[in-house]
């Protein structure tokens, strides 16, 4: 899984442009330079996304023309940056269009998840989490996420049962963030403060930012 974060969102590089063949394509009308080109412009526009400069990405994004303003890579940046932008209708459209298109889109399914957590709609987004984990049950970021949906519901129990499952020293910080939100639900800072500090030490600061933008936006 590959992704950058913006509230906890995913984003993906590569692209899905369609290959279709002409005979004897030129510099013009060649899929493969279309491709390429479709490419470079959307890492160009992850670069500026990831910087916070939401503008110059989306102005990357409106250059773009034809199938590939289609593309649903792009189209998931841009429900990605209209998340950050607080329109949430316009990126709730953005990635319904994708699964439309793809029903087993990850990014899309886990921003659209997203989106609702951010928006307050917890019993959404946990459904949302629920069943991309039904898909994909390894997934300690999923696991995190159901974990700060129950506890956003008051569902103590099951986040702690759902905190169990995960190990320290995983592959990911999963385990140290649950704690650290299970400990933040109970009112004991310290604690919570303990477990963030373990896991930004065994940690690099990559692995552990998606994990520390969705401390960021927790709401207890």
């Amino acid at each position: 899984m590959r992704g950058a974060a913006a509230g906890l969102l995913l984003i993906a590089a590569t692209t899905l442009l369609a290959h279709g063949q002409a005979s004897a394509p030129g510099p013009e009308t060649d899929p493969l330079i279309h491709q390429r080109r479709l490419a470079m412009v959307m890492r160009l526009a992850v670069q500026d996304y990831e910087a916070g400069n939401y503008q110059a990405a989306t102005a990357r994004l409106d250059a773009l023309q034809g199938k590939a303003a289609e593309d649903l890579g792009v189209m998931n940046l841009r429900g990605a940056i209209l998340t950050k932008a607080g329109d949430f209708e316009g990126a709730t459209k953005a990635f319904q269009s994708i699964l439309a298109a793809d029903p087993g889109n990850f990014p899309a399914a886990f921003n659209l998840g997203e989106a609702k957590f951010m928006q307050g709609n917890y019993p959404g987004a946990l459904e949302a989490f629920r069943e991309l984990h039904r898909r994909d049950p390894r997934n300690e970021l999923l696991r995190f996420k159901i974990i700060l949906c129950q506890l956003s519901l008051g569902q103590e129990d099951e986040a702690r049962k759902m905190a169990d499952i995960l190990i320290p020293a995983g592959s990911t910080p999963a385990w140290y963030y649950a704690q650290a939100a299970l400990a933040k639900k109970a009112g004991d800072q310290r604690a919570a403060a303990r477990n963030l500090q373990a896991a930004q030490a065994i940690y690099e600061a990559e692995n552990c930012k998606l994990f520390d933008e969705s401390m960021d936006v927790l709401k207890f």
